[in-house]
């Protein structure tokens, strides 16, 4: 075997484009892990690797370095299990939550170590903050007992799983290296078998709203995701969804629970609907548990299950049934039409990036999160609109924090005609 090149050596090969050996990547993970490579030099291969891209077997390199720098968990002796999950798109965190709460109506365990937001897009572990009282992190004792007594974790869980993994994200984040095939791929996979379930079913948002920016770079993600996992035992199914508006028209932590909440009452957004349909039932099927998610809608046993898992979480359930009880924005200001005509999209991007803006995302390490801003899309592609009409809303903190956003929102509806 090859002796692993000196970091140095790794970083200038990666930019110039060099097929990376996969000991090379090992040894520059593991330098990092102990602080013979700094934060710069890891920031640094991401931005390139994130542009060039690496081979599966160097992805997997870095997946089984950030896997061994921790603990991770194995729930096979639970029963049959499945973790549902995004790789990061706005409007995500609905999709994922409802698909977790449906998949465990039917009985399948879904335990979920969940993730953080990043760059423009939303995390599960945030928007679970916008519930009162609900604690998106566990130690690794709680989210095991909560996986075995209620069916359903979606948490961080303790400070020793995979923090590698968790330092990486952070160093992505605040270096705008949260794009590029591979490191997303590397997230996700890590993220799902850490958590310890069997089945992996991942949804792979492309396009402007998401950290892939199209089709293919969704199935090069798919790929990889599915390869890291089969490496680990574990068996993968990818579901890569290139759209061109936010997931059930909401960009924001509380918005998004209500979102879910609404298509777990059985109605609610049509694509949102039919999207944790999907989800669900390949979680199922891929555990071993007869599908059945469209019933579980609508019967009910979605919700109450949600419900249940919820308040066992801490949070308050009747905000599965009541959207007023989650957190409420200070204000709400209209976004209208300076044109009449068709609308042919919704740019997911911007209605992220205004979000993130207005403070449901980071622009620094310490920001706080806000979970009740966000940004609420009225109107979709196909319909069509006169001057003056409703766009959008925003939910904001206070009004220069408002009025920015309109103003990075004025051409996120494309319109016809205009």
């Amino acid at each position: 075997m090859q002796v692993p090149r000196p970091t140095l050596e790794i970083l200038e090969r990666t930019r110039q484009g060099e097929a990376l050996d996969p000991a090379d990547v090992t040894a520059l993970a593991d330098a990092w892990n102990v602080g013979a490579a700094s934060d710069a030099q890891m920031s640094a291969w991401c931005a390139t690797a994130g542009l060039r891209g690496v081979s599966p077997e160097a992805a997997l390199a870095l997946a089984t370095a950030l896997l061994g720098g921790g603990d991770r968990l194995e729930l096979a002796s639970l029963g049959p299990t499945a973790d549902i999950r995004s790789t990061g798109g706005v409007g995500d965190s609905a999709l994922v939550f409802a698909a977790s709460a449906t998949a465990a109506s039917l009985g399948v365990i879904v335990a979920s170590t969940g993730n953080r937001g990043m760059s423009h897009t939303g995390g599960i572990l945030d928007a679970l903050e916008a519930i009162p009282g609900m604690r998106p992190e566990l130690t690794l004792e709680e989210y095991v007992l909560q996986a075995r007594n209620f069916g359903i974790v979606i948490a961080e869980a303790g400070d020793t799983l995979v923090p590698g993994e968790r330092r990486l994200a952070d160093l992505r984040e605040s270096t705008a290296t949260s794009s590029g095939d591979a490191l997303v791929a590397v997230s996700a996979a890590v993220r799902g078998i850490s958590g310890g379930s069997a089945n992996l079913i991942v949804g792979i948002p492309g396009g402007s709203g998401a950290l892939v920016p199209d089709a293919t770079h969704a199935a090069i993600a798919g790929d990889l995701i599915g390869h890291i996992g089969s490496a680990w035992y574990r068996a993968v199914r990818v579901f890569p969804d290139v759209r061109s508006e936010p997931l059930a028209g909401v960009s924001g932590h509380a918005l998004e629970i209500a979102a879910a909440a609404s298509v777990l009452r059985g109605d609610g957004d049509q694509a949102l609907r039919e999207r944790v349909i999907q989800l669900a039932d390949a979680a199922a099927d891929a555990a071993g548990v007869v599908p059945g998610a469209a019933a579980a809608l609508d019967d009910g046993r979605a919700l109450a299950t949600a419900e249940r898992w919820v308040g066992a979480q801490g949070g308050d359930p009747a905000v599965l049934t009541d959207a007023t009880l989650l957190v409420q924005s200070l204000l709400q200001q209209e976004i209208v039409a300076s044109s009449a005509g068709r609308i042919e999209a919704v740019d997911a991007g911007v209605v992220g990036l205004a979000t993130r803006w207005l403070g449901a995302g980071r622009l620094d390490p310490d920001q706080v999160i806000d979970p009740a801003v966000g940004v609420e899309v009225v109107v979709h592609p196909g319909d069509e609109v006169q001057q003056g009409d409703v766009l959008g809303v925003i939910h904001a903190s206070d009004s220069w924090l408002a009025d920015r956003a309109i103003d990075m929102l004025a051409d996120a509806w494309v319109i016809a005609g205009a």
